[in-house]
């Protein structure tokens, strides 16, 4: 059912390139207007964008007009492998702000939250905040988030004081919300309080430019006077969308690490807390090593 409404709100997307003034005010428009028209006529005709030579580069003489438009192809590539996007009912403020920086403006569904990349997934709470939480959907949501991504964070546009001036206008108490933030940080999620919506824009910029562009860089601490069982957990922390809690479920799963190098995806799955995309990725290190 849920795909169905996905398909047909992509379908209405699309509706604008029947309209040549639409499509001429996305052709003229900003950066990120631009790329996503290029991305819906792509999707309209129903072409790859790695199938066009976007994302190539050939030629001996690149200094010259063809090997300068080769490179402007190329950087358009780029960015459109990125799939750096900002939801269309954001802040205009934070709209904005990303789309000057690339970020195609577009619809995005529950699970990638407002700001979104290929690994990255960012839901920004304001004035929603306290009515989510009494809002069952929230925890799914948030599920949802995870599995769209491999990393995920709550940015909130308010102060600490802000919210908890609505909490008490609300009646509700600061011991239950703080039950609530509390809530929010076991399950991975801690709260990043960013009143400002320039400052929050340029921080959820700033996290998708680190994760996205920086080298990986992975720590796992070495345990003192180690003993095997120590190097077991520490090599299935590091696993994606692993920590503590879910290395101690895999290790009562598969008691080995040998044992969840050689499970399948639906095993892996069948473990309390562990989707279909995490169970994949999972799955891919023991037997290929691409992580996407």
């Amino acid at each position: 059912m849920e795909e169905k409404t996905m398909s047909r709100k992509a379908t209405k997307n699309r509706d604008y390139l029947k309209d040549e003034d639409k499509v001429n005010d996305r052709a003229n428009g900003n950066l990120s207007q631009r790329l996503g028209l290029l991305r819906t006529i792509l999707t309209e005709l129903e072409v790859d964008w790695t199938d066009i030579g976007l994302n190539t580069l050939t030629g001996k003489n690149l200094v010259s007009r063809s090997g300068a438009e080769q490179i402007g192809t190329g950087i358009v590539g780029e960015l459109l492998s990125r799939q750096r996007k900002v939801d269309h009912r954001e802040h205009w403020l934070i709209r904005s702000y990303l789309a000057e920086l690339g970020f195609e403006i577009s619809h995005l569904h529950t699970g990638q939250g407002d700001v979104a990349s290929r690994r990255v997934s960012i839901e920004r709470k304001e004035d929603d905040l306290l009515p989510s939480l009494f809002d069952e959907r929230r925890l799914r949501q948030l599920g949802a988030m995870r599995e769209e991504a491999e990393f995920s964070f709550i940015v909130i546009t308010k102060s600490w004081d802000e919210v908890k001036k609505d909490a008490e206008q609300k009646g509700m108490s600061t011991r239950t919300l703080l039950g609530y933030i509390a809530s929010l940080c076991s399950i991975g999620y801690p709260p990043l309080f960013i009143p400002d919506h320039f400052d929050a824009a340029n921080l959820m910029h700033r996290i998708v430019e680190k994760i996205e562009d920086d080298l990986p860089r992975l720590y796992v601490p070495r345990p003192n006077a180690p003993k095997a069982t120590d190097y077991r957990d520490a090599m299935i922390e590091a696993l994606p969308k692993v920590g503590i809690k879910t290395r101690r479920k895999l290790v009562e799963a598969f008691g080995s690490f040998s044992c969840l190098a050689n499970a399948t995806v639906d095993e892996i799955k069948s473990v309390e807390g562990i989707g279909e995309k995490t169970a994949q990725r999972i799955y891919d290190v023991f037997h290929d090593g691409a992580i996407e």
